[in-house]
């Protein structure tokens, strides 16, 4: 595929466009305000330090927060909501591989799977967390509360347990009154982390399909006993309309209308004024969503020059609060000929002779205790490409090498690379749960994006994860969606033969029909 000369080409020459970009960016760096713009003969390390910094600078600025509450800063990670999704997944991911399942998913079992002792009380809001004397994490809640909204509470309990310093104080899910200075932040996290917890890979499939909108939300809330908020989190990211979703909050003080912040659908790049502190101007629709369940819709020429088409949804205020909260999906105006394609193909045919002229990244699954590839999809590689097999091998042998999350390149012809990812616990028939570790595979499959995008590949396979390994691939294909295709890499899936059914789901027996018309 490429030689290591031609792969540092290609970083020197991603470096020097990315520069180019963030240094030529007016709105974010404003480098014509400065006395002195760098110097066009930096050194490469020069280079490589800005190119950090700025790419550091750029993370932060997108989020519109600087990250001050000692809990996040104690995360130690340059982007806070990065580090908690990835903590999150890995929670969830590693109870599904322990039997945890839905929709809808139960975190009261979450938490017993991870050991947190359940009491429940009146004498708190919401819920609140604390360790014992042995260390154990206690969760107290209250069970006078929703149902739906206990569900919350408690994934949001969980979203604390996220952070390292969670037993040197009580947690608990504050109102907004409560709060103190920048503790909004960690209150922040733990609800992306209870998203994260109450929608996992693969909940949202069928529905990707369908346009964004309002009545959508309120559907699929219902169906998942999560809130619209959560919907939203999940939905947007992984779906290919061009479309951003943004949460609007009232200043008690001037009675405006603020944007909280945004989610972008990943095949958005239309600049808009649609971002974190944005003030709407008075004469938007939005003031006339006044009601948890209200909704609005306008043609916003203040999103952009051109007017965007925006729905607007009143949801739930934060707690103690009275004005609603309100969620908003704004669609830019498109051309007649503009259209979004799907990236995530399915084919029937052979996964060993991928098709296309371009360069490709083959995926395969193998085992974390054989150096020999000797079943299902890995078996026909072996013979096919026994070369491939041979550098496996032997790169098996390194110390270390063949561990869970690990993958092992092997380059078969000029156009094609084969890569083997080491996601699966052991062989044989599993007894006990799957076999495929799941967050292992997510962790791999991130890194291959990373790889697909500098070599400007497209990534294909078989249905990974799904054979020996008895995962589910509604979990797999969700880890696809968020891993590649979030992040602009085309995905094609080989079938030899017609897929059979996913594992069968548990069905949503846990709690009664009428809490699905609870608002949370």
């Amino acid at each position: 595929m490429k030689n290591t000369t031609e792969i540092n080409a290609v970083r020197l020459h991603a470096l020097e466009r990315d520069l180019k970009a963030l240094l030529q960016s007016e709105e974010r760096f404003a480098w014509q305000t400065a006395k002195k713009r760098p110097g066009s003969d930096m050194s490469l390390d020069r280079a490589l330090q800005l190119f950090d910094r700025l790419r550091e600078k750029e993370a932060n600025v997108s989020q519109g927060i600087s990250w001050t509450n000692p809990s996040v800063v104690g995360l130690n990670e340059p982007d806070p909501i990065s580090a908690i999704v990835q903590r999150a997944r890995r929670v969830v991911l590693e109870a599904i591989e322990k039997g945890w399942n839905g929709p809808p998913y139960n975190p009261f079992t979450l938490a017993e799977i991870l050991g947190i002792k359940l009491i429940p009380t009146d004498s708190v809001i919401d819920a609140q967390t604390k360790s014992d004397s042995t260390g154990r994490f206690v969760t107290e809640f209250n069970p006078q509360r929703p149902t739906a909204r206990m569900r919350y509470s408690i994934a949001h309990e969980i979203g604390h347990t996220l952070f390292p310093d969670c037993s040197a104080a009580t947690r608990n899910r504050a109102t907004h009154q409560e709060m103190k200075n920048d503790d909004w932040q960690l209150e922040f996290l733990c609800n992306i982390a209870a998203a994260e917890i109450l929608i996992p890979f693969g909940t949202l499939d069928e529905e990707l399909s369908i346009r964004p909108s309002t009545g959508l939300v309120l559907d699929l809330r219902r169906k998942y006993l999560v809130s619209s908020e959560a919907i939203i989190n999940r939905l947007i990211r992984l779906m290919m309309y061009f479309c951003t979703a943004f949460f609007v909050c009232r200043d008690a003080n001037t009675l405006k209308f603020f944007i909280e912040y945004r989610i972008a659908s990943s095949t958005l790049r239309e600049r808009s004024n649609i971002r974190p502190g944005f003030v709407l101007p008075d004469s938007s629709k939005i003031s006339q969503c006044t009601a948890i369940g209200a909704t609005e819709n306008e043609d916003a020429r203040w999103a952009s020059g051109r007017p965007w088409f925006v729905e607007y949804l009143g949801i739930s205020p934060y707690t103690g609060e009275t004005n609603p909260r309100i969620m908003g999906l704004a669609f830019p105006p498109l051309a007649e000929s503009s259209s979004s394609t799907e990236p995530l193909k399915f084919v029937r045919g052979d996964a060993s002779e991928p098709f296309g002229a371009d360069k490709k990244l083959l995926l395969q699954l193998v085992n974390d205790q054989a150096s020999v590839w000797g079943g299902g999809f890995a078996k026909q590689a072996r013979k096919k490409w026994p070369r491939a097999q041979a550098e496996f091998r032997q790169w098996a042998f390194g110390r270390g090498n063949l561990k869970l999350g690990n993958f092992h390149l092997a380059q078969v012809r000029d156009d094609l690379a084969l890569a083997s990812l080491v996601c699966q616990h052991g062989f044989g028939k599993a007894t006990q749960g799957p076999r495929v570790r799941y967050a292992s595979l997510f962790s791999a499959l991130c890194r291959i994006a990373e790889i697909a995008l500098e070599w400007n590949a497209s990534v294909h396979m078989p249905r990974i994860g799904t054979g020996e390994a008895g995962g589910s691939w509604n979990i797999i294909e969700g880890m696809i969606r968020e891993a590649l295709i979030s992040k602009g890499v085309d995905v094609t899936v080989y079938d030899l033969r017609a897929p059979g059914k996913d594992v069968s789901r548990q069905p949503a027996f846990e709690f009664p029909v009428h809490v699905i018309d609870e608002v949370i």
